[in-house]
């Protein structure tokens, strides 16, 4: 019997590997799999949200008070552009896709500085490591980079203190490292572009409804 879109991904969090060669994912297996990580992320995020989350002012709600068009192009086309070459690049452990990361982590520095900082670190390290002709365990890797993806969207947050709100980062980043690993999983599996149009679409299917809604 053959496995489904959701046991690969099963099977992929137990034990990451890269394939041998890029495949195409077929369009019933991305619908599904977009379909079961918004199954997860929707009701977590009204959970969220019911258990104090919304303390927290939301940068994207108050950009969106003037720009709301120019904020979903942005959440849409330019974050996958970005921050797929940053978080999900260097999965393949390739030397010149950890200095891409390396290079483009700039663009992640932000009030949470530190954690763009860190990012680098843990980039320099594997390639100290890949250097050194040792092959990093991938389940680090892949699992560390959804951290470091999560944790960067700490930033989204205008009034998050790191020290006065530290408790409060599981359930803040909890959705975005979920969507991290999800990413991973089809990057290493069936490339890096497969992953852009994946977090674009992601991004469209939860951002277009709120700004067409919105009455800020």
């Amino acid at each position: 019997m053959t496995q489904t879109i959701f046991q690969d991904f099963q099977s992929f969090l137990k034990n990451p590997k890269q394939a041998t060669s890029y495949t195409s994912i077929s369009p019933k297996n991305f619908i599904l799999l977009l379909l079961g990580a918004l199954i997860i992320i929707v009701p977590s995020a009204l959970l969220m949200e019911w258990v104090g989350l919304d303390q927290f002012d939301s940068k994207l709600e108050e950009m969106m008070k003037d720009y709301k068009w120019l904020v979903a192009a942005a959440a849409i086309f330019l974050a996958p552009l970005i921050e797929e070459p940053i978080f999900r690049l260097h999965l393949d452990l390739k030397k010149a896709s950890i200095w891409w990361g390396i290079g483009l982590s700039v663009f992640i520095i932000s009030e949470q500085w530190y954690i763009a900082v860190g990012f680098v670190v843990y980039l320099v390290y594997l390639l100290i490591r890949i250097n050194n002709e040792e092959t990093p365990d991938l389940k680090f890797v892949v699992y560390t980079s959804a951290i470091f993806f999560g944790l960067v969207h700490l930033g989204n947050y205008s009034n998050f203190n790191f020290g006065e709100h530290f408790y409060w980062i599981p359930f803040l980043v909890g959705m975005q490292f979920f969507i991290g690993l999800i990413l991973s999983f089809l990057r290493l599996n069936h490339g890096i572009r497969t992953a852009m149009l994946f977090h674009g679409v992601y991004n469209a299917v939860l951002i277009i409804p709120y700004v067409y809604f919105y009455e800020g």
